[in-house]
């Protein structure tokens, strides 16, 4: 019986050990939803976030292709936002018909939803940094923050 608690004990520590687990990423709302994606500059005033469109992605079929063949992570954990608080970033952005919207950084996410209104710290999903930089840097102009 004590070796079979001891197995399980490790057994969870290793498993809670990773801080990721491979997946795909999940939209907020279906594909075919999807009223624009653009690239957006998150920038704060009075603590309040400012969301500035650097450019629009013109082929949003190939866009989202190349987007879900980054290689994708659920967190373990808190969630994570678009950016720190605070903290100039350039993000993706995904507009819905409904008027929903999801920022996407590769460290993690913040949406909007009619229901629950911004939600800052939302993302449980992480992507290859190099991978989404790299996606970033095709489809703008303006480099990501380092």
């Amino acid at each position: 019986m004590k070796k079979t608690v001891v197995c399980l004990v490790l057994f969870i520590c290793l498993l809670f050990s990773s801080c990721s687990l491979p997946k795909t990423y999940e939209l907020l709302n279906p594909a075919d939803e999807i009223d624009e994606i653009s690239i957006v500059k998150l920038t704060f005033e009075d603590r309040e976030m400012v969301q500035t469109k650097l450019q629009k992605v013109e082929d949003k079929e190939l866009f989202l292709q190349e987007f879900n063949e980054i290689r994708c992570y659920k967190k373990i954990g808190d969630p994570t936002g678009a950016t720190e608080e605070g903290v100039e970033n350039v993000v993706f952005k995904i507009s819905y018909s409904n008027g929903e919207y999801e920022l996407i950084d590769w460290a993690g996410q913040s949406v909007y939803t009619l229901k629950n209104g911004l939600r800052y710290y939302s993302g449980f999903s992480g992507f290859d940094k190099a991978e989404f930089e790299s996606l970033m840097n095709r489809y703008s102009t303006e480099k990501q923050p380092a």
